[in-house]
């Protein structure tokens, strides 16, 4: 029997954060795998987490540790990057949180 929703998977992650490109490094050319450290990290944070459990509520105060280590923001800084971490967790709740709806590939 499938899971629904899946459990995250790092692959996954890495994909989203990639996407989400919060500090917009791959947009000026940095290579795509610039965020791998950064969606690890998170990964293992989550990843015992129950479907209940991840949230964008519960997932942004991580987000915003590992991204203020990694990238040294302070905690003014923060502020103006909050948005963009908003937006990485609550994709990885729509993907895998409670709400979760299967993702299908639409052709065009």
């Amino acid at each position: 029997m499938i899971q629904w929703p899946p459990p995250p998977d790092i692959a996954s992650i890495k994909e989203l954060t990639q996407v989400a490109d919060t500090e917009e490094f791959i947009k000026h050319g940095s290579p795509t795998d610039e965020y791998d450290g950064e969606a690890e990290e998170l990964f293992k944070a989550i990843a015992g987490f129950s479907t209940s459990d991840i949230t964008a509520n519960n997932i942004l105060p991580i987000i915003e540790r590992i991204w203020s280590k990694s990238f040294d923001i302070t905690q003014d800084n923060l502020v103006a990057h909050r948005h963009k971490l908003l937006a990485l967790a609550q994709d990885i709740e729509r993907f895998f949180g409670p709400a979760a709806k299967p993702q299908t590939r639409q052709s065009s």
